[in-house]
């Protein structure tokens, strides 16, 4: 919103950011500002030639999480402070768990045997053959693989949007 809307919130002028390039786009104003951690991006109403905001405005929408994470940023970004942790970030359980689907998939490509993948990939002691039908670790490899081919046939592009799915909820 405008600076001049209202005296008592704390104005930044676009023009007076260091590293700010900003520029007039139609009736908007743009900036990129490259603050130390991040490039922010903004679009601000010149109605009154002002070149300053004092305001953000986010539309209610799907990202609205993502759209205030990116706000929060921006204003700890403008104190001098650190960004903090980030809003969406794969927990690091995820992240062992699909590094271990796709060593396991490669694996399986390589033409490794399902007790090889147990042994390299799950345990510390070699898996004698005579035991590996009723082993434990042969549901859990089959059950790595079958991750593994649904993250391989398209489910990483599900990674790109999380924490928001590609698909909508149904209305039930």
């Amino acid at each position: 919103m405008p600076a001049s809307i209202d005296s008592s919130h704390q104005s930044v002028l676009l023009r007076e950011l260091s590293n700010a390039s900003v520029w007039e786009q139609g009736e908007d104003l743009e900036a990129l500002w490259s603050a130390s951690t991040a490039t922010h991006r903004l679009i601000a109403e010149s109605c009154d030639g002002s070149l300053g905001i004092n305001a953000i405005i986010l539309p209610l929408d799907e990202a609205i999480e993502t759209r205030l994470d990116a706000a929060r940023q921006f204003w700890r970004a403008l104190n001098g402070r650190s960004p903090g942790s980030v809003y969406g970030a794969l927990p690091q359980q995820t992240k062992i768990r699909h590094i271990l689907n796709l060593r396991a998939h490669d694996a399986r490509r390589a033409a490794a045997s399902y007790r090889m993948i147990a042994e390299v990939l799950l345990s510390r002691d070699p898996i004698v053959p005579r035991d590996w039908r009723d082993h434990h670790l042969r549901h859990r490899v089959r059950a790595i693989l079958r991750r593994a081919d649904r993250l391989i046939s398209g489910g990483y592009r599900d990674l790109l949007f999380y924490p928001h799915s590609r698909c909508p909820k149904s209305d039930l």
